[in-house]
């Protein structure tokens, strides 16, 4: 059986007030760890906010006695990296969520996660969102093998 190694794990409560830490901790982890460059901040910190926005507002509906979790794994076999956002909602299935119509706003954030993501998930057991991409390869296009 292979063994997955967390890289960065942080847990916070269901406040928009942290955001921008809990966002900026998670860049550093991925860049300090080599799994994004420089030019792809943009595209991680836009996955990473629209995933850890849905599960504040919409997984624990801003309660703030709820807390969210962030995991970043190396998936061995091969290269490849998986961010987990968790909470304490009632869950989602993301496959169901529609590419969004004209001028709304609903489904953006995971229309938009998708694109730049090898393939995601969501874990019912543990209430996890979970992305994964090639080392370096947030927003290049490819498949997970």
């Amino acid at each position: 059986m292979s063994e997955n190694k967390a890289f960065y794990r942080a847990e916070f409560a269901s406040t928009l007030d942290v955001l921008g830490d809990a966002i900026t901790d998670a860049l550093e982890a991925l860049l300090a760890n080599g799994w994004i460059d420089e030019d792809q901040v943009f595209y991680a910190r836009l996955c990473l906010e629209e995933a850890l926005v849905n599960a504040i507002t919409h997984g624990n509906q801003s309660d703030t006695t709820r807390k969210v979790r962030i995991e970043m794994t190396r998936e061995a076999p091969g290269d490849i990296c998986c961010i987990r956002v968790c909470d304490e909602g009632p869950g989602f299935r993301p496959e169901t969520v529609p590419l969004p119509a004209g001028a709304s706003l609903n489904g953006r954030g995971v229309c938009l996660i998708r694109h730049c993501m090898e393939s995601v998930t969501y874990n019912p057991e543990d209430h996890c969102l979970e992305m994964r991409m090639r080392r370096k390869g947030l927003c290049r296009g490819g498949a997970v093998s």
